[in-house]
């Protein structure tokens, strides 16, 4: 069961036509001769995403700190409280993305037979260690503690608690000796894969809220445009699984149970107050433009929509956007997928503009 790995698909390769091969190709499970023939195409959508990918490329030099240095030496620039909500963001994300960047290599990678699909991934996880590196030069150019960053886990239980049921999310492939081609393995994959959309589109974007938040007012402007970047990435990324996801139900309907459904939607919804838990933690009373009732509202509108992507039904039915002007300021002249609904717009490489 599973893919049939290089030697014995290629030892086959004769006995098909390349029709045959193309037209029998799928996410997973499919035939991989290993040769990463990417014309013609069975999955398009990865292709154009990859592109979009590709045109994407920037690197976090790009990015100007010298306001932001400034605004984080000064006594009187910003409050202790967002001192406080921007060192916890950014612990947060810094560990998330090094979360993501493993689990992409070691965990989805090797079980995907689709080589068009298979780029997409392998640039993902180029794109997710750009995103470790940029942490790094915000940590860098404040001048901020890297143990207090990096390590803040070990000395808060919230965000402890937050790593841990994250990784606890792709533990069921992470072994070495799992194998797709079940019916009972294939699901576990297709729940990892939704895993990857509620880090993708939940997790990481609650985090960027509040970098948002401070250069509404006027605050932090380089790391918010550097949030705005990663932000760009991540919505390809989450597009990415999005189609995965659904492509797979498509090529395996077997999986897509009635039970496993349900199973998802309190995924979503666990994934959704865990975040709130944890946003509360980080803003207490909030901080101007932020408070926890906006922040339910919020998470719970952008859990609705990662709902929706995947055909489920609302877990919210009366949330809305409490905060209109983020579509507005990660996107305008950015190479964009929609925010929340994942429509492509027009981009340039390596240009982002307030």
């Amino acid at each position: 069961m599973g893919k049939k790995h290089f030697a014995g698909a290629f030892a086959d390769i004769g006995k098909k036509t390349n029709a045959q091969i193309i037209n029998e190709r799928r996410i997973i499970n499919g035939e991989d001769d290993g040769l990463m023939q990417v014309a013609p195409l069975k999955h398009p959508f990865a292709d154009d995403i990859y592109k979009k990918m590709l045109a994407n490329t920037w690197v976090p030099t790009e990015v100007q700190m010298a306001r932001d240095i400034e605004m984080w030496t000064s006594p009187d620039a910003l409050t202790e409280q967002e001192r406080f909500v921007y060192k916890r963001s950014l612990a947060f994300i810094s560990n998330l993305d090094g979360i993501q960047t493993n689990n992409l290599v070691h965990n989805i990678a090797r079980h995907i037979t689709s080589p068009e699909v298979k780029l997409t991934i392998v640039r993902q996880a180029f794109e997710e260690a750009l995103h470790v590196h940029s942490y790094a030069t915000m940590i860098e150019a404040l001048s901020l503690d890297p143990e207090e960053i990096y390590g803040l886990y070990r000395t808060d239980q919230g965000l402890y608690e937050k790593n841990a049921y994250i990784l606890r999310a792709v533990d069921s492939i992470s072994d070495p000796a799992f194998m797709t081609g079940t019916f009972e393995n294939d699901q576990l994959f297709l729940e990892a894969c939704v895993g990857n959309i509620i880090l993708e589109g939940i997790y990481f974007y609650s985090a960027f809220l509040t970098f948002y938040i401070l250069k509404r007012n006027n605050k932090m402007p380089g790391s918010a445009e550097m949030i705005a970047f990663i932000n760009r990435d991540e919505n390809l990324h989450l597009a990415n699984f999005i189609q995965i996801t659904n492509t797979i139900k498509e090529e395996q309907p077997e999986l897509w149970t009635p039970e496993f459904q349900e199973k998802m939607r309190k995924n979503i919804k666990g994934a959704i107050e865990l975040e709130l838990d944890w946003g509360k933690s980080c803003i207490h009373e909030g901080i101007l433009g932020l408070n926890p009732a906006g922040l339910e509202q919020y998470l719970q509108f952008i859990g609705n929509m990662r709902c929706r992507a995947i055909g489920l039904d609302d877990l919210y039915p009366a949330a809305e956007n409490p905060f209109p002007w983020i579509d507005e300021m990660t996107q305008s002249s950015m190479t964009e997928v929609n925010f929340f609904e994942g429509r492509v717009r027009e981009y340039s490489t390596g240009t982002l503009e307030w």
